[in-house]
């Protein structure tokens, strides 16, 4: 069962590790859109990054070396022992936090960035997850979800096979009414298999906390964002 931290133990040890080394450049592209803000100190939330599902802490020390003070939770202990060591042999600020996003409550109003890539759980789990990583968000602060969009489902590439589980924009927005959704798109890029490069699809999501100048507005009203709309795919 791959929602196990057993399984990803296993796979931490003993698996292809190439991937989780490396940081997806979709997320990357969001990531350097939201630089630290130090004007408040290293210890105020926006300096504080969380990265839910953090595996073995591709994105987190990315972030950490760009001057984020990071959390990195994942439930499997594998994976963030190798975050630690790396965070170690850098001198990075990364805090590691064993548990599962199935029960796990982030500080709220504690952070000026939350990331959650690749994270894909039923849906009711989905928007709970996803509602705790909005309260999370100090005012001001960036969201950003990358994951599975629903049409790479039957493609013969890695992801969940329950296309409830497959992210769409229109589900996620749905399921961030108070946040403000600067992006909602479908994604097309490229991934390395076993057959060689293939194109897939993948949903990206950028939202923000809205503050006293930025107001925000439901997302039943607001709907998806029109001024990124999304890419066409044939």
């Amino acid at each position: 069962m791959t929602d196990s931290a057993e399984f990803w133990d296993r796979r931490y040890t003993h698996g292809d590790l190439g991937w989780t080394l490396v940081p997806h450049p979709l997320a990357v592209a969001e990531l350097a859109l939201v630089p630290p803000d130090t004007s408040a100190g290293p210890n105020a939330p926006g300096c504080q990054a969380l990265d839910l599902g953090a595996g073995a802490g591709r994105h987190s020390l990315w972030l950490a070396r760009r001057g984020w003070r990071v959390t990195a939770v994942d439930f499997s202990a594998t994976a963030l022992e190798r975050t630690r060591r790396q965070a170690t042999a850098e001198d990075l600020e990364v805090t590691t936090v064993l548990a599962d996003l199935a029960s796990y409550e982030p500080q709220q109003n504690a952070f000026g960035l939350v990331l959650v890539t690749y994270v894909h759980p039923e849906p009711p789990q989905r928007a709970a997850l996803l509602a705790r990583a909005a309260k999370a968000l100090a005012p001001g602060g960036r969201l950003v979800v990358v994951g599975h969009h629903l049409d790479n489902l039957g493609r013969g590439l890695e992801g969940p096979s329950d296309p409830e589980r497959m992210f769409t924009p229109e589900r996620l927005c749905a399921e961030l009414p108070d946040l403000r959704v600067e992006r909602a798109e479908r994604v097309i890029h490229t991934v390395t298999t076993a057959s060689g490069e293939r194109e897939a699809y993948a949903t990206v999501i950028r939202a923000d906390r809205a503050t006293a100048d930025r107001p925000g507005r439901p997302g039943s009203e607001t709907g998806l964002p029109h001024h990124e709309p999304y890419q066409e795919i044939p």
